[in-house]
């Protein structure tokens, strides 16, 4: 597969059964041979911030939010997605766009959680894994709805609303979508 897969979005469609990705919109951010790597933006876990930041004794200078359910790989681990200057990440990480990045560092998360970010932040735990070659096959059988970032469905659109405006960015409705081998159509 030639086309470039990240950074990206992918939109589960509605015949995807899979508990883990029902509904999701992932944010493809690492795409290699040795396999790829996203965040899905689309669904709220059960912890919210001030319980994660507890247990990791930060102290929060800001209000409490929900906390994303980044995937079933790595649960435990997690990662800072926010909004930044265009061009110039706060520190090492994936770049979605032009001023959204996904970071797993531990500082940008102290100072996300003192106030002291440029734009808006979602912590996220886990994240959406594939093998060598297993995103590709997964798109080629129109298992996923491949689409550009959209970066107003990251922050600008509540969680529970992002699949379902996904879909409508790219001029489909979900409940129109069907799936053919060789690529998700509509």
């Amino acid at each position: 597969m030639q086309e470039i897969i990240a950074p990206s979005f992918l939109a589960a469609p509605p015949t995807l059964l899979d508990a883990n990705f029902q509904n999701a919109v992932i944010a493809v951010a690492v795409h290699e041979s040795e396999g790829a790597m996203g965040f899905i933006i689309s669904r709220q876990s059960n912890l919210t911030l001030y319980e994660l930041l507890k247990d990791l004794s930060i102290e929060p200078k800001i209000p409490d939010q929900p906390v994303l359910y980044g995937g079933p790989v790595g649960k435990n681990s997690g990662f800072v997605l926010y909004e930044h200057t265009p061009g110039d990440p706060i520190t090492s990480g994936f770049s979605l766009c032009d001023n959204i990045s996904i970071s797993p560092s531990r500082d940008l998360l102290e100072k996300a959680a003192r106030g002291e970010m440029p734009g808006r932040f979602e912590l996220v735990l886990g994240y959406a894994g594939w093998g060598p070659g297993q995103l590709e096959s997964e798109l080629l059988q129109g298992a996923w709805l491949h689409m550009p970032v959209f970066p107003e469905v990251v922050f600008d659109v509540p969680v529970t609303e992002r699949w379902n405006h996904a879909f409508l960015q790219m001029g489909i409705s979900p409940m129109r979508f069907v799936s053919v081998p060789g690529g998700a159509q509509a």
